[in-house]
């Protein structure tokens, strides 16, 4: 029997086919048993082969099986990264038992001591999950908004004597950023160590040359997981979401700022809303640990953080711990922080974040404490930079509505993309780490949680100061009144949540 065209295509066809069916089902073995994903993410997983399947069956083309594996190899590969991230977190643990035994006398061995009262618990779990040591003698200034931010931030770059350690996820091709590298730059002549670490994903359109003049005068730069193929980085599901700031081993800046003219209000979102702090004192060695970890992970480079200790103790009096968390940890630290902080909330608990979808732990948090009287407030945006966390987002406030969690938007003339936690006049948490999944699990975040009653109260002010007049609350009544079109968006971009 002779084969035409169709007949030699229809049995390529089916034989392509069986092979992509195949692959599929390989997908879903390794996603239920050997990467042992949450069982929410193995539902959406099987949703998505599911889907392809169908609209290959009613096509006869390949394409959308094809499409499936490639956004699996894309984003939903762990194995090389727990393999890859394995010897990292055993040197970061080394690290942080050497540095306590070294400088012992700059941390606070007993958390009676400090007074931290009922956040002694919430101290002692974020130095035992965390290696988060406590010390007691920052001055911490709290910012707000962009142009402050950078103002101080170059000041202190420019008065640098030892040296310059900065570590950022995203850094614009802007006249803001051109003076940040001028600056570096000018130091780097100076004689000051200057080293800049920067995510290869967040700033990969930014040109290698972006920085010659740096580099020129012996700074150096480095990509944290970069890819061999520019545009393509298949690490993109673990992003190194730090902003770092560390000079001469006595001041750090930490928060969630990166670089460029959005970020102080100059972009298309308009009046824009943030969170950093300036730490002076003993806390910002364990910034230093932070970047010194990072950059040799990067690098392969083998710095001492013993080498860029302070050089003076803190005059201060506010104790304060640096968190990190990310894909590398046996455990979800950031996550842990949130939620003993919610629960132990008595009076108030504030939150700021652009993004909110939230972990089942977080948002079941966020209910008990409503429900047991707590004043629990999540401000958030009203209008996307990303359309479907946004959408995520107001899908998961509609559910926290129904529990008395008050909600309240950013008005459409600015943007929110503070990552605050606030509570009882007493504590506050400020870093890098949103509150959805990408910032609990996948990226590699890092927080201070500062306990001092003046600095929760500075906060807590801002924080009502925004709710009367930059904001509006978005009440049960007005979310029952959303159309329809905005009801599908909600159910189609909750899925994207737990795709981890």
């Amino acid at each position: 029997m002779e084969w035409g065209f169709n007949e030699v295509w229809a049995a390529i066809d089916i034989y392509v086919a069986s092979i992509m069916a195949i692959l599929a089902i390989l997908v879903i073995f390794v996603v239920i048993f050997i990467q042992k994903k949450r069982p929410e993410a193995v539902l959406v997983w099987i949703l998505a082969v599911l889907l392809a399947a169908t609209f290959w069956i009613l096509s006869a083309f390949i394409y959308p099986l094809i499409l499936f594996l490639l956004f699996y190899i894309y984003l939903g590969r762990d194995h090389r990264r727990k393999k890859m991230f394995r010897n990292k977190m055993q040197v970061d643990r080394a690290v942080s038992v050497a540095l306590g035994k070294s400088m012992a006398g700059l941390f606070v061995s007993d958390l009676t001591k400090p007074g931290l009262g009922p956040n002694e618990s919430l101290a002692r779990l974020l130095f035992n999950s965390n290696s988060s040591f406590l010390t007691s003698d920052n001055e911490v200034k709290y910012y707000n908004e962009g142009a402050s931010i950078f103002d101080d931030m170059l000041i202190e770059i420019k008065a640098a004597k030892r040296f310059v350690h900065m570590e950022c996820y995203m850094i614009r091709k802007d006249h803001l950023a051109k003076e940040f590298a001028h600056v570096l730059a000018q130091k780097a002549v100076e004689g000051v160590e200057v080293k800049l670490l920067m995510d290869a994903q967040g700033c990969h359109k930014l040109p290698r040359r972006f920085f010659k003049e740096l580099r020129k005068a012996k700074g150096r730069t480095a990509l944290f997981l970069p890819s061999l193929i520019r545009g393509s980085n298949f690490s993109i599901n673990n992003r190194n979401h730090r902003k770092l700031l560390v000079v001469d081993g006595d001041t750090a800046f930490i928060g969630g700022t990166n670089i460029g003219v959005e970020y102080r209000g100059e972009g298309p979102l308009g009046y824009w809303r943030d969170g950093m702090v300036r730490i002076r004192g003993s806390g910002a060695i364990s910034v230093e640990k932070r970047f010194v970890l990072d950059w040799n992970f990067a690098t392969k480079d083998e710095l001492k953080v013993d080498d860029y200790a302070p050089t003076k103790p803190g005059s201060g009096k506010i104790s304060l711990q640096i968190v990190s968390g990310g894909p590398d940890k046996t455990s979800r630290q950031i996550e842990e922080q949130y939620v003993k902080m919610i629960m132990t909330a008595k009076e108030y608990v504030f939150i700021q974040t652009p993004y909110f979808v939230p972990s089942e732990a977080v948002a079941a948090a966020l209910v008990a404490a409503a429900k047991s009287g707590v004043d629990v407030r999540v401000m958030m945006p009203s209008k996307p930079d990303h359309v479907f966390i946004y959408w995520a987002s107001l899908y998961n406030a509609g559910d926290l509505l129904r529990s008395k969690v008050r909600i309240h938007q950013f008005n459409n003339d600015g943007f929110i993309h503070a990552k605050i936690l606030v509570l009882d006049d007493q504590v506050a948490s400020i870093g890098s780490a949103n509150f959805d999944h990408r910032s609990l699990e996948l990226n590699f975040e890092t927080n201070a949680v500062i306990y001092d009653k003046d600095l929760a109260k500075e906060i807590k002010a801002a924080y009502l100061d925004d709710i009367e007049h930059r904001c509006t609350e978005l009440t049960a009544e007005n979310y029952q009144k959303r159309s329809l079109m905005v009801k599908f968006k909600e159910d189609i971009s909750r899925l994207y949540g737990p795709v981890a």
